[in-house]
């Protein structure tokens, strides 16, 4: 049988991220206190309040979803002189989900017909959510394929903060890629993403929903850009700044409005020095019956920001 005779399967959204993590405590409590994520209790915890985060694997979420953030000790092998290679990617693995089993099922045939290694494995750890399919995209950077659950995994939450500000969704996450074409083309044909934007051979937005984009591909040496968060709009931006200056935490690019998505924007780091992206007013298609074909930026400066201003980090990154 060929893909051309199996369903094609489009994921529907990004579910949530795992992130490496060296001390995963300092970085839980930072999404916890700076960004107001509710910590998930592990499964066979009790739902008390104070949860020994010490070299545990902990899960982070914005909503009534299981995670949107997924914290995991870095356990990976040094080289031989002690220290880990400076070229690690901090992402762990990306999640998406798809809408039913049956779609769940014909992805993992398309795969497998290409001659990608897939394999099946519990959703989260607990055989009660159903199977996840997990591979590898063209990159070597972990996959994972869920059907969506109206069924969450913890028990216990803590939630009883109560925090003024906090994005609403995960958004979006950005990679740097050796291999752009390759990558756009996988996610493109393997997962049914669709091309929003293109900048010249440098950068690719793909979505796969109504936001512009889920994932920004960037030419260059393989890493973990940013990730993004959803907020509400150009005034909640502006609140988030003076909130992160009360805190001691550089804005490192903007307030701007990004040409590609046409979103406003402002950049800080987390506590490992991640950049973390919040967006406001992020452009929405509404396409499902037409082809709206992807829009091709020339300039560089205008597809990152129509306000002009890039920060010298940023140009000397884009290098390619």
């Amino acid at each position: 049988m060929s893909n051309q005779q199996i369903q094609k399967v489009k994921v529907k959204k990004l579910a949530h991220v795992g992130l490496w993590s060296t001390e995963v405590s300092t970085q839980g409590r930072f999404y916890r206190q700076v960004l107001g994520l509710d910590l998930r209790l592990p499964i066979d915890s009790s739902a008390q309040q104070d949860v020994d985060l010490e070299d545990a694997n902990i899960f982070l979420a914005l909503g009534e979803e299981h995670h949107s953030l997924a914290l995991f000790n870095d356990t990976r092998a040094v080289v031989s002189n002690g220290r880990k290679p400076t070229s690690r990617t901090q992402l762990h693995h990306l999640s998406f989900e798809v809408d039913t089993d049956a779609e769940l099922a014909a992805l993992a045939a398309r795969l497998n017909i290409a001659g990608i290694d897939v394999a099946l494995g519990t959703r989260d750890g607990d055989p009660d959510m159903g199977d996840t399919l997990w591979f590898n995209d063209p990159d070597g950077n972990r996959i994972e394929i869920s059907v969506t659950s109206d069924e969450y995994l913890s028990p216990g939450v803590n939630s009883t903060r109560r925090v003024l500000l906090r994005p609403y969704t995960l958004q979006h996450v950005a990679l740097y890629t050796p291999r752009l074409e390759e990558m756009v083309d996988f996610y493109t044909e393997a997962l049914g993403f669709d091309i929003s934007d293109w900048l010249l051979r440098e950068c690719a937005w793909l979505r796969c929903n109504n936001n512009h984009h889920s994932l920004l591909f960037m030419q260059g040496k393989q890493a973990l850009d940013h990730v993004g968060y959803s907020i509400a709009d150009g005034s909640e931006l502006l609140r988030w700044a003076d909130y992160l200056s009360r805190n001691q935490i550089p804005v490192l690019w903007g307030p701007g409005r990004h040409g590609a998505g046409n979103d406003l924007f402002l950049r800080f780091a987390d506590s490992e020095g991640l950049h973390i992206e919040l967006s406001a007013e992020l452009q929405q298609y509404y396409d499902r019956d037409v082809t709206t074909p992807p829009r091709l930026w020339h300039t560089r400066e205008m597809a990152l920001n129509l306000w002009g201003a890039m920060p010298a980090w940023m140009r000397e990154e884009m290098r390619v």
